[in-house]
């Protein structure tokens, strides 16, 4: 097996945790694009209550908030991993323990502001 093949290997075999996503993406990006996302979920909730007349869950909030996030994380994550490996999932439940306390005062802020 070459140098290249055994790195593929290593990656494949790699568990994606924080510190997999900050050899990637640098901590001011994370946080930034975590902020944005944030802030960009905060504003949806009022609109899904103004269109739809019910208000989301917790749950579905931070699911909105941390793809949001991925979202803006992707290329770094994508373009460093091999093909093969299936990291979405693993990174979305990395950073929702990650930034849940955070997701959570958010979200109960802008409850009560009802």
């Amino acid at each position: 097996m070459n140098l290249q093949e055994s790195i593929r290997k290593v990656l494949r075999e790699e568990t994606i945790n924080l510190t997999t996503i900050l050899r990637r993406v640098h901590p001011y990006e994370l946080e930034r694009e975590f902020e944005e996302s944030l802030d960009i979920t905060s504003n949806w909730f009022f609109r899904f209550i103004e269109k739809n007349g019910s208000i989301i869950n917790l749950d579905r909030f931070i699911n909105v908030a941390i793809s949001s996030t991925i979202d803006g994380i992707h290329y770094d994550l994508y373009s460093t991993l091999p093909e093969d490996v299936q990291w979405y999932e693993d990174v979305k439940e990395t950073l929702k323990d990650y930034y849940k306390d955070r997701i959570k005062t958010r979200y109960e802020k802008l409850i009560s502001e009802l």
